[in-house]
């Protein structure tokens, strides 16, 4: 919050002194309407239309002012805000994976929108709202002082109970705004997740089953809310009773004054207009505090994540010497690879594994034994707890798999990773300047050429979220196009072919490896025909990584062995 106030000190110092003239005018004007009213009582016409003429001046500035203040404060809120989504969206990008899987997405989209909205108006209006509130304050206090300093001290009476209730109020406040937020958060991660999943809920004709676990969602909210309200209601009950007290205290002073004659009508009016301002300025000053509060857990949160260990992009150095060699052939190896995640038990012991340019490579096992770690491992994802992981260059020049290392590799999972927009969109945005025809070579490597010609608009037809209106296949077929578009030199291939029929993943993984000249392809695959075009196989089994020589075996006896599962359909 201090680093966002800083860069916008010109913008908070200018509604701080926008607002304290403005309420200088609404003392101004509250001091005039007692010599207003003075006025009418004795009857003096000059002091009534000089008076008059002051309180609509002073009026029509404020409203002048305040209209200028309410437009400037909504476009610098709306800069703010998203000026600071895209810093906590691009930290977030950056940030280590596995830091981030341990919060679910629903939580991190409360965070940045709900969290972020927060601390973003804060940053620009507490602090002026606060100044303003205090000069309000002062100022009315020091006029009835002026005027009478015992009906000063009466309209003060409510500050003790005020303070005292609020050091109660405030821990309350604490704890209820950081429950809130979370409660927020766990409502928007079961309907993200439910929405994610709704055809799944229908398949399995779930929908009373989500309907009631939402009922209970809402009502642990509920609950929380109303336990709040009770406690604000009572506060807010005893605090409102002391300021009738001071009100009617206030009342009775300025009646005996204005009997005994020691003040006029006008004066009275003063210090009743004086009295309910300071009382609900202080209370305002009170409740700015919860606001802080507020803004400073919505902050806590953010900086959880923002604070998360960030990716490391290695020797960009090195990075940027193994590129440039990267046309002459390249080599991933793996020595001595350790991985767990975190307390689980060891995915890899002690693995070995090496790709060369030219080379198509398969990974298979069962599932669950780490295929998917190793794609992660690959893409530096995820880091080793031993060994090393690096990509090498044809002089010897070696870089640790990492961020930095990610720019070589063009990675298609099983899952369906096609975005709503057009088939374009999604294909150029691993080239951005990439021409129609490129788009088209690359859609013919990846066997979706003519499926997408047969589409409306051809490349620019539109696709929905999750590629909906697209089959498995062709949605596969579509990251695999992408893939070839972005032309790294290697192309990682997690179960990516596994909704295509056996003739066209044969011809992809053909296609690819013409259209990648001398690059690498590593396969993650249950199928065994894949094998066939294969240079290498390496079986991932009991936490280790084993390359299969199958030369000089069949192929039924081979698929027998390392498909067991599979043995008799082959």
């Amino acid at each position: 919050m201090g680093k966002y106030a800083r860069r916008y000190w010109k913008d908070i110092v200018f509604f701080m002194v926008t607002g304290v003239f403005t309420t200088l005018l609404s003392l101004g004007s509250s001091v005039a309407s007692k010599y207003l009213i003075d006025a009418v009582t004795q009857y003096r016409y000059r002091q009534l239309l000089f008076m008059g003429s002051l309180i609509v001046i002073a009026g029509l500035t404020r409203i002048g002012l305040n209209a200028v203040w309410s437009r400037i404060s909504m476009k610098i809120n709306l800069k703010v805000n998203n000026e600071m989504l895209s810093d906590i969206y691009n930290d977030i990008l950056s940030t280590d994976w596995e830091a981030m899987n341990r919060f679910h997405t629903g939580d991190l989209l409360n965070r940045v929108n709900g969290d972020i909205m927060t601390v973003s108006s804060s940053i620009l209006n507490w602090m002026p709202s606060v100044i303003i509130k205090f000069v309000h304050f002062t100022g009315s206090f020091f006029i009835l002082l002026y005027y009478d300093w015992i009906m000063g001290l009466i309209a003060l009476l409510s500050a003790p109970v005020t303070v005292g209730l609020s050091r109660v109020f405030l821990r309350r406040m604490r704890d209820f705004n950081k429950k809130m937020r979370e409660m927020s958060s766990k409502r928007m991660g079961f309907t993200q997740e439910s929405f994610q999943n709704i055809m799944s809920i229908k398949a399995f004709h779930l929908n009373n089953l989500f309907s009631n676990r939402l009922d209970r969602v809402q009502q642990e909210y509920v609950d929380m809310s109303l336990d709040y309200n009770k406690f604000s209601i009572l506060t807010s009950s005893i605090m409102s009773v002391v300021g009738l007290i001071v009100s009617c205290s206030c009342m009775g002073w300025g009646v005996y004054r204005l009997w005994t004659g020691y003040i006029t009508y006008g004066t009275m009016t003063l210090f009743l207009q004086m009295s309910s301002t300071l009382s609900s300025d202080f209370s305002a000053l009170v409740k700015s505090v919860p606001s802080a509060i507020a803004a400073a857990t919505s902050a806590g949160r953010i900086m959880e994540i923002t604070d998360l260990p960030k990716e490391d992009n290695g020797n960009m150095e090195v990075i940027q010497k193994i590129k440039e060699q990267a046309g002459c052939g390249l080599k991933i190896e793996m020595k001595e690879v350790m991985f767990c995640y975190r307390e689980e038990k060891e995915v890899f012991h002690e693995c070995n594994f090496t790709a060369k340019s030219g080379e198509i490579v398969a990974l298979i096992g069962e599932s669950g034994v780490g295929k998917t770690t190793m794609m992660r491992l690959l893409l530096g994802m995820i880091q080793t707890d031993g060994g090393s992981a690096v990509i090498q260059d044809w002089k010897g020049e070696e870089e640790a798999l990492g961020a930095g290392t990610r720019q070589f590799f063009s990675y298609v999972p099983q899952e369906n990773t096609i975005f709503s927009g057009t088939i374009a969109d999604n294909l150029r945005m691993v080239a951005l300047e990439a021409t129609d025809e490129e788009l088209m070579e690359a859609l013919k490597v990846a066997c979706a050429y003519e499926f997408v010609q047969q589409l409306p608009e051809g490349i620019y037809s539109t696709v929905g979220e999750k590629g909906l209106g697209l089959s498995q296949g062709q949605a596969q077929r579509l990251a695999i196009a992408r893939a070839v578009l972005k032309k790294a030199p290697v192309i990682l291939l997690d179960e990516a072919t596994s909704a295509l029929d056996m003739d066209t993943e044969k011809r992809v993984l053909e296609n690819l490896m013409c259209a990648v000249k001398n690059g690498i392809c590593i396969i993650t695959t249950h199928r065994p025909a894949v094998l066939q075009i294969c240079n290498k196989v390496y079986r991932i089994e009991h936490a280790k990584v084993n390359e299969i020589d199958y030369s000089t075996t069949t192929f039924k006896n081979f698929s027998e062995d390392v498909f067991p599962e599979e043995s008799e359909t082959v």
